[in-house]
C-alpha cells in the first residue's frame, strides 16, 4: 500500500495484517498511487464527494480485445464505507471535497497471506475485487478490532490477533470472492491423536507465554488457517477459546495460594494484564479472581 495512505501503525512484533492509518483534510487531490498489495480501506469521519480515475491491475483478465483504460468513478463517501483495492491497482488521480476524514488501510501482504493460508492462496480478485464505497459493518468491526489491538500493543495476545486476521480474509473471500481455502486443504475429521496430545502438552507448558496460531500450527505441519479448522473439529472450540479456558483453570489453582498476588497470577497464566484476567475469569466463572479467592 502506498505510504501516502498514512503512517504504518504496526511493527515487526505485530501478528496480524499490517495496518496504516491516515487523516485527510476536507478537500484535496492525490495522483499516481499504486496498491503494491491487496488492500482494504475503512473510512471514518465526515461526508465527502469523491472523483477518481483508476486503472486495473496488469494481472486483470479483461474481456478479449478490451484495453486497460482508466475508469472514472464518482461517489459519496461517508463513515463506515470500505474500498477494496486489488494488488497492482493504479489510482491515476483522486479528488475529494467535503468534510475531513480518516482511513485505516489493511494491507493483505503476500508473505503473511501465505503464512496464514498456505502457498497458492489467492487474495482479492484483480477484476471483481475492485470496489469503492461499500457498506459492510462486519468488515468495519473486524478492522476496528485489529486497530484497537495494534494501538494497545496486542493486549489479548498474538492468538487473538491471528484469529481476527484469519476471520477477516475468510469473510472477504466468502462474501466477495468465493472460498478462502488454500489448495490442498481437505475435509479431514480433525487432528491426528498424537498431534492433539502434543498440542495439549505444549499449551500447558507455555501457557504463560504469548502463544501464536503459527506456533501451534507449526507443531502439526499445517498452515494456520487449515490448523484452526482441524483444531475446532478436534476440540469443539477455537484455539483461542481453548487456551483461555486453560488459563482460567490454571488461575483457579494459583488463586488458592494466598502468597500469589492477583497480578502475579495474571502473568503466570499468560494474561497481558490483571484487568484481562479479571474480565475473562468473571465471564467464565461468574466471580472475580478476588471473590473466587475469598470463597
Amino acid at each position: 500500500m502506498p505510504s501516502k495512505y498514512g503512517v504504518l501503525l504496526t511493527d515487526e512484533t505485530w501478528q496480524g495484517w499490517p495496518l496504516r492509518i491516515g487523516h485527510f483534510a476536507g478537500q484535496g487531490k492525490s495522483e499516481a498511487l499504486v496498491a503494491d498489495s491487496d488492500s482494504i480501506l475503512v473510512w471514518s469521519g465526515g461526508v465527502s464527494q469523491v472523483t477518481l480515475h483508476v486503472r486495473r491491475s496488469a494481472d486483470a483478465e479483461l474481456p478479449s480485445g478490451a484495453r486497460n483504460e482508466p475508469e472514472r468513478h464518482e461517489f459519496v463517501r461517508q463513515s463506515g464505507m470500505v474500498d477494496f483495492l486489488p494488488r497492482g491497482t493504479r489510482l491515476e488521480e483522486v479528488r475529494w471535497h467535503g468534510q475531513a476524514s480518516g482511513c485505516i488501510a489493511v494491507v493483505l501482504d503476500r508473505t503473511r497471506l501465505e503464512r496464514l493460508f498456505g502457498p497458492g492462496v489467492s487474495g482479492l480478485d484483480p477484476v471483481s475485487g475492485l470496489r469503492f464505497a461499500v457498506t459492510d459493518a462486519h468488515v468495519v468491526d473486524l478492522v476496528e478490532r485489529l486497530k484497537a489491538q495494534a494501538l494497545a500493543a496486542q493486549p489479548l495476545g498474538a492468538l487473538y490477533v491471528d484469529a481476527l486476521s484469519l476471520t477477516l480474509l475468510a469473510y472477504l473471500k466468502a462474501r466477495y470472492g468465493g472460498s478462502a481455502e488454500a489448495p490442498g486443504t481437505d475435509s479431514e475429521l480433525g487432528l491426528p491423536r498424537l498431534s492433539s496430545e502434543r498440542l495439549v502438552a505444549f499449551i500447558d507448558e507455555h501457557l504463560e507465554e504469548n502463544i501464536g496460531l503459527s506456533d501451534l500450527a507449526g507443531l502439526c505441519g499445517y498452515s494456520p488457517d487449515h490448523f484452526a479448522r482441524l483444531f475446532r473439529r478436534s476440540f469443539a472450540v477455537s484455539p483461542y477459546q481453548y487456551i483461555l479456558a486453560r488459563r482460567v483453570e490454571r488461575a483457579k489453582s494459583l488463586l488458592r495460594d494466598p502468597s500469589h498476588s492477583i497480578a502475579e497470577v495474571a502473568g503466570a497464566c499468560g494474561f497481558a494484564t490483571q484487568a484481562h484476567l479479571s474480565t475473562t475469569f468473571k465471564a467464565r466463572t461468574g466471580l472475580t479472581p478476588g471473590a473466587y479467592r475469598r470463597r
